[in-house]
């Protein structure tokens, strides 16, 4: 019985961990997917479901993790017109400080940075911790970051360093992780209106984490038929 009792605390923490290692990003290779699909007005004016204006994932690599921000309007589902361009990208950081940033390919990136004071989110977001910026460019028209093409970019630091803090607002929605500036063009007049997009509470499970839950949820299961089988 005592050898019983044993595998079955030891069965019942690996389940534990499997439900609650959704963030445990550790080794090169892993993932995390964010969806921008929540205008960062107050939620009051707000009426889901929303569409996607575009997704950031995030790869483990070695020294760093690589960023892809992909747009998404060309179906005009956001009512943003083809010859809108992505401004800026702010994300929340809880690693070291001054991280290194690299360009790597696509929409060419104006400016990065790196910021210590939390209450100066995009949006009137508060952070954790840090976050970092990145700018692409609006003035010139072959420079701009539009919904056809992606932009990647790599910060020194491992993934947990962006997946274990998030910013928060009174009146908008939260808890988010980022928050990203679309500037909307029309053929008719070219006027920019800044629309800010936030991500959703929480990043997209990778298959694997499902994986890991089903396979904990399954060891759970049997330890409840050994338990009968023993008091039978």
């Amino acid at each position: 019985m005592s050898r019983l009792r044993a595998l079955t605390s030891a069965i019942l923490v690996t389940a534990v961990m499997s439900i609650t290692a959704t963030h445990a990003f550790a080794t090169v290779g892993d993932t995390a997917t964010f969806q921008f699909n929540l205008p960062s007005t107050a939620e009051s004016s707000q009426n889901p479901p929303y569409p996607l204006v575009g997704t950031v994932t995030l790869t483990e690599v070695s020294g760093g993790v690589d960023f892809l921000l992909a747009p998404n309007w060309l179906d005009s589902s956001t009512g943003f017109a083809p010859q809108s361009f992505v401004e800026r990208l702010n994300f929340v950081y809880e690693g070291p400080a001054n991280p290194t940033f690299t360009y790597l390919s696509g929409a060419p990136i104006k400016t990065f940075s790196y910021e210590t004071n939390s209450n100066t989110m995009d949006s009137g977001y508060k952070t954790d911790d840090q976050w970092i910026g990145i700018d692409w460019y609006t003035k010139n028209d072959e420079d701009r970051f539009t919904s056809n093409e992606t932009s990647s970019w790599r910060v020194s630091g491992v993934l947990t360093d962006f997946t274990g803090t998030q910013a928060l607002s009174n009146s908008k929605p939260d808890p988010i992780f980022g928050v990203i500036s679309v500037t909307a063009y029309s053929l008719d007049g070219f006027t920019p209106t800044p629309s800010n997009w936030v991500t959703g509470v929480s990043p997209i499970p990778e298959p694997e984490i499902y994986a890991m839950l089903s396979i904990g949820l399954g060891l759970m299961g049997w330890v409840g038929r050994r338990r009968k089988l023993q008091t039978a």
